[in-house]
This record gives structure tokens, C-alpha cells and sequence, in this order.
């Protein structure tokens, strides 16, 4: 008999960088919904960063660096339409951000935005059109998205904040392959 152990990682998980990451209580600004305060800086010390950013529901991220798309005037986007059809080049961004409300009540609560609601994998198919080859698409929402197509997972994480600021969420990021 073969005593050799197996192991119960998925091949296409192997190798996949795998946690969780716990922040404090306040966010990055004081715009509802917005990064956990660290947030950022963890994703710079991590290398999961790039020249190129683009954030899809940006919100009011502090990063004057990037190209910021949101559907709220208030936010100051760079880009003010919606983020699952952008009027951005294909393959402009070699880091894509990805933080959508993350569910339709909050949508609503929050920010007046239910009509656009939509899950995670709506805006992960422009993540991956806006995404030159070799570049990351970062995932954060209650969900966990779909493997992108022409793009492996690196990181799969969750994410919470201590004292509880809300329920866990799912952080991913993902490598554009290839042509």
C-alpha cells in the first residue's frame, strides 16, 4: 500500500498565497464603505501594486497617482460612468482594483446606487479587458468571484476588521496571463 499523503489543495490552488488579514476599525478615509486604514500600505509591502492603477468603484480612494472610476460625482472620479463598462483602452492598467458595494441593501444605504448593484464577477469582466498582460486584478466583496478567464489566482485572503466593523470579506488577486 502507498503511504504517499495527498494533498487536498486543488491543483489550481497550489502555490496560492492563502490567510487572514485582520485592520483596525477606522478606514482609509472617512467615506463610508472606504479601504481599511493599512489597507493600502499592506498591498505595497505584499507587491501587489503597479504604475498603471485603475479602481473600479473607487469610492473616495485617496490615490491621485490613478485613474479612479465611480458612478458617484461626489467621489471626484477621474472617470464618471459605470465601472462594468468603462470608456478606458484595453490593456491600459497593470493594477485593478475592485470594490464594489457589496450588496444591494448597502448599495442602497449607503451610497442611493441599488439600480447599478451588481455582483463582483460583473466588474471582473472589465477588470480583465482594462489589464495588460502580467498585471493584477485585486478583488474586495463578500463574494468570492469567479475564476477570471486568461488570469490565475496569487493571493486568496479574508479580510476583517477588529472590532467588528462589518462581516468578513473575500480579497483576491489574480495574474493576467499572457497573450
Amino acid at each position: 500500500m502507498d503511504n504517499k499523503e495527498t494533498s487536498i489543495v486543488p491543483k489550481t490552488m497550489q502555490g496560492v498565497y492563502r490567510t487572514t488579514k485582520c485592520f483596525g476599525a477606522k478606514n482609509q478615509n472617512k467615506y463610508k464603505g472606504g479601504f481599511p486604514s493599512g489597507f493600502i500600505n499592506w498591498l505595497k509591502k505584499m507587491n501587489w501594486w503597479g504604475e498603471r492603477r485603475v479602481y473600479l468603484c473607487a469610492g473616495k480612494v485617496d490615490d491621485s497617482e490613478s485613474i479612479r472610476v465611480d458612478i458617484k460625482e461626489e467621489c471626484n472620479p477621474t472617470h464618471l460612468e459605470d465601472a462594468r463598462n468603462t470608456s478606458l483602452e484595453d490593456e491600459c492598467a497593470d493594477c485593478v482594483i475592485i470594490d464594489p458595494p457589496y450588496l444591494k441593501e448597502l448599495s442602497k444605504e449607503l451610497y442611493g446606487t441599488e439600480e447599478y448593484y451588481h455582483g463582483i464577477n460583473a466588474f471582473t469582466k472589465e477588470a480583465e479587458r482594462i489589464c495588460s498582460p502580467k498585471g493584477l486584478i485585486i478583488t474586495l466583496s463578500y463574494e468570492i468571484p469567479k475564476r477570471i478567464p486568461n488570469c490565475d489566482f496569487i493571493a486568496v485572503c479574508g479580510v476583517y476588521q477588529i472590532p467588528a466593523m462589518s462581516y468578513m470579506r473575500c480579497f483576491t488577486v489574480s495574474r493576467k496571463n499572457d497573450k
